[in-house]
């Protein structure tokens, strides 16, 4: 009866396929790997998926990350934006000794912005992408709302049913313009350095870095929105975004910090994780070994936008003085050029350009991971259940880091401070309480009552048939401040009252007068 039921759902998958364009911008792994995952679970699901990669960064076209969707469109830069545009990575050294701030986040981001300013203009340019995207007649679109390139694009070639698709857990200037609060006073902001618990002062800077960032990306939308509307007669992309069908966030709600949603927002947090394939992997000889070579493992990886080559060369002495402190423990460190002489004599280092990373931590020999806190990694790190030390360089790190670390599987530890990371190294190896706690998030986040492949195939499919869905648009987008925070009805509601304290008090304070006017007259 089971194998009747799964061809009955596959014919019927086949028979009602729907054209999907899943929009992703070449120009960070994470973020093109997280665009890659949906595509291969609709392509998986029966649908017929077109993978458009607009180069944004030559560097990472080998990283696009599909595996079965096999309609990939790459779109490549032309002269022009080869001429206008540097390397993503030659900007990215400045992150280990920058700290992002409300007032430097407009420049500190440019790299990303003028990226995708000229990546954008590159991609309006080719006509010959227009033309063939408009002939396949989609049903359905996926963009990520770090640009609304894509966003407008779709609605040019005819795509009414979209879908927002955040490799974040969230982005601020989505939840403004879709009328989805963000509680600042106890949410932390997307790059905010705070928890849920927040002193005044906190609460202030979290506002700030907020508001700094909706900022920078709303001025990166206008910008994008004349590029298009040069080409085409399309909406503003505010009215675009609003009738997305769908929001898919990378959010887990047992892992985040709580917080307010609307019923277009859904939560996939952990489509990149396939546990059946990551316990499926077999370690190579060279990496068990590697393994086998000492009691304890530690990995440490920095990600693939910041490398590790470019960490100053003080912090990187404090980082080898703690590894060279234990000498039980083999560090293996993903590390991107070959220059390794300033660790000569310590032996219990193994350096590798490449880590094969879920294999590692899915390993029982492996005893912990020092990360950087990108999203990827952080969820990674909690389904698999291994302590870590977080070391935030820039972006949402500092953010997924204290989401990671309230649940009691990892410690928090500020870049800057890597001179003394000896003792919190030594900590989350051999204190077996991170341990403890991480195994505990791990196995209630493998046993959730929801999958996030079968919430993007069946909201896709329910877009795809009856959305887009503007009856579920927040009215909240329409009110002011004061309409949206009930200040008028607070004041409706307790004016009388304070206008009869107040009669009261003048009634007091006239007796109070009058008596010492009459004990001033009778004196006289």
């Amino acid at each position: 009866m089971f194998r009747n039921f799964v061809l009955i759902f596959l014919v019927s998958s086949t028979v009602n396929s729907l054209n999907i364009l899943v929009y992703s911008p070449i120009f960070a792994a994470s973020h093109t790997n997280f665009m890659a995952r949906l595509a291969d679970t609709l392509t998986e699901a029966g649908h017929n998926v077109t993978f458009l990669a607009p180069v944004m960064d030559e560097r990472r076209k080998s990283q696009l990350g599909v595996k079965i969707t096999k309609d990939v469109v790459l779109v490549e830069q032309d002269e022009e934006m080869k001429h206008h545009l540097s390397p993503v990575d030659d900007d990215m050294a400045l992150y280990w000794k920058t700290e992002v701030t409300p007032w430097n986040m407009n420049t500190i981001f440019s790299v990303f912005t003028d990226s995708m300013r000229q990546g954008c203009a590159n991609f309006l340019r080719n006509k010959d992408v227009y033309d063939s995207m408009k002939s396949r007649n989609f049903d359905v679109g996926i963009y990520e709302p770090l640009s609304v390139c894509g966003l407008g694009f779709m609605y040019a070639i005819g795509i009414r049913r979209t879908i927002s698709a955040s490799s974040c857990v969230f982005y601020d200037s989505v939840l403004n313009v879709v009328g989805e609060p963000l509680e600042l006073s106890h949410v932390p902001a997307q790059t905010s350095k705070f928890g849920e618990d927040m002193s005044l002062s906190e609460r202030v800077h979290n506002y700030q870095m907020s508001k700094a960032l909706e900022g920078v990306n709303f001025k990166g939308f206008e910008v994008e929105t004349k590029l298009y509307q040069e080409h085409f007669d399309v909406p503003d992309w505010r009215e675009l975004m609003l009738d997305s069908s769908f929001h898919f966030v990378n959010a887990i709600p047992y892992l985040d910090f709580p917080r307010t949603v609307t019923q277009k927002t859904i939560s996939i947090g952990g489509i990149s994780i396939d546990m059946e394939f990551i316990e499926s992997q077999k370690l190579s000889k060279e990496w068990s070994d590697v393994l086998d070579t000492r009691k304890h493992n530690m990995l440490i990886s920095f990600g693939s936008l910041v490398r590790s080559q470019d960490m100053p060369i003080e912090w990187r002495r404090g980082l080898l003085e703690a590894i060279r402190s234990e000498p039980n423990v083999t560090f293996i460190w993903k590390y991107e050029s070959d220059d390794v002489s300033w660790a000569k004599g310590v032996s219990n280092i193994h350096f590798s350009k490449w880590v094969p990373q879920t294999a590692l931590l899915n390993h029982p020999r492996l005893s912990a991971f020092l990360t950087h806190g990108g999203l990827g990694s952080t969820t990674e790190l909690a389904f698999l259940g291994k302590p870590a030390l977080m070391v935030p360089i820039f972006a949402d790190q500092e953010r997924n880091a204290n989401m990671l670390a309230r649940h009691g599987g990892v410690r928090v530890f500020q870049k800057n401070n890597l001179e003394n990371v000896k003792t919190a190294i030594h900590d989350v190896l051999f204190n077996k309480d991170y341990l403890k706690h991480a195994k505990k998030l791990a196995e209630l986040l493998n046993n959730q009552p929801t999958h996030p492949k079968n919430q993007v195939v069946n909201h896709l499919e329910f877009a795809g048939k009856f959305g887009p869905f503007p009856e579920m648009n927040s009215r909240g987008i329409d009110l002011g401040f004061i309409q949206k925070n009930l200040i008028d009805v607070y004041f409706v509601l307790y004016a009388p009252y304070f206008v009869g304290y107040f009669a009261v008090f003048l009634v007091v304070l006239w007796f109070v007068r009058a008596k010492e006017v009459f004990r001033k007259v009778k004196d006289l």
